[in-house]
């Protein structure tokens, strides 16, 4: 595939707490920007897997990632949308050292994003000089891995023939109801600043949240778009567990996760070929904390047919599991 040089590809602006914007860059520059970077930590002929995250937006994918990124032996980036590279053409030598880049600006900058640190209290740069160079790198974009692979006929097999080496796959699972809520109060941007200027002033964005839906500045019941946007994504995400054996697949279920993390982390661990090493461990589970009572599936109206549409993804597609929540 030849790659497309002027195709602009959507990457992040990293600035501190109030990280949350994205901007196109053309691939040429992009390309530039992997070339100047041959010095970074990653090597890529000595990385051994490619953990990419495939999944649904405000499912946790950013959390888990910033924890694997933490560990020594990873690199994970943050909103890169790898996918999107491959897409383009770029080859895997250049992705990779664009995934060091991002992942070292992104913990530079404190790990912030839509008004949240993810922030790891571990040196693993300091221990990355005893363990050499990382042995995994990934991307954490998981939708949109999922909307390429879908939107581009043959884009899988090619990036499964592109000379990445092991791809494995993590799809982290909470409740559709949760995710589609928050697709739902997200979309616009509001919902993220009003977030990311509570977090700056240190206080909670809910009584913000809730003024905003009372003027009519944000929604106040659940949107059909994003149902249907939820189906489609869950739709993707079945054609390509066909396509890919079931050994180089995690589901991770969120909930389950933040109550156990340790666990969770070693689980992880042992499926990346990682070492679980006890400092890594502490310090990752010290950064999760369960999701608080108030769920935001909570802050919008559903209809009864919106209830039944999600009964429906449940029972059609088995990776979002059997059990119903009370909205």
């Amino acid at each position: 595939m030849l790659r497309q040089w002027n195709y602009l590809h959507s990457t992040p602006i990293f600035d501190g707490r109030s990280s949350r914007r994205h901007h196109s860059r053309p691939l040429w520059k992009l390309q530039l920007d992997s070339l100047l970077h041959r010095s970074g930590s990653v090597k890529p002929n000595e990385v051994r897997r490619f953990a990419q995250f495939l999944g649904f937006p405000r499912s946790g994918h950013s959390l888990v990632g910033a924890l694997i990124d933490a560990h020594p032996s990873a690199r994970i980036s943050h909103e890169l949308d790898a996918m999107g590279l491959f897409r383009a053409g770029m080859s895997y030598r250049s992705v990779a050292r664009l995934i060091d880049q991002n992942a070292s600006s992104f913990a530079a900058n404190g790990r912030w994003w839509n008004g949240y640190s993810y922030a790891i209290d571990y040196d693993s740069e300091a221990e990355s000089d005893e363990t050499g160079p990382p042995l995994v790198i990934g991307d954490k974009k998981g939708d949109w891995a999922v909307r390429w692979c879908a939107r581009t006929p043959g884009l899988l097999q090619r990036f499964l023939k592109s000379g990445v080496p092991k791809p494995l796959w993590l799809l982290v699972i909470r409740a559709p109801e949760d995710n589609i809520a928050t697709m739902t109060l997200r979309r616009g941007g509001h919902y993220d600043r009003l977030r990311i200027q509570a977090s700056l002033e240190g206080r909670s964005a809910s009584e913000s949240i809730a003024q905003a839906q009372s003027d009519g500045t944000l929604p106040t019941a659940v949107s059909d778009e994003m149902i249907d946007d939820y189906r489609s994504l869950c739709e993707g995400i079945a054609e390509m567990q066909r396509a890919i054996p079931q050994d180089d697949w995690l589901v991770i279920d969120y909930d389950a996760f933040t109550a156990s993390p340790r666990q969770g982390l070693e689980r992880i661990a042992s499926f990346l070929g990682l070492e679980a090493n006890e400092r890594w461990l502490q310090a990752a589970s010290a950064a999760v904390h369960p999701p608080g009572r108030s769920r935001t599936r909570t802050k919008l109206q559903w209809s009864e047919s919106q209830k039944q549409a999600v009964r429906e993804l449940r029972s059609r597609f088995d990776f979002l599991g059997d059990e119903e929540v009370t909205i």
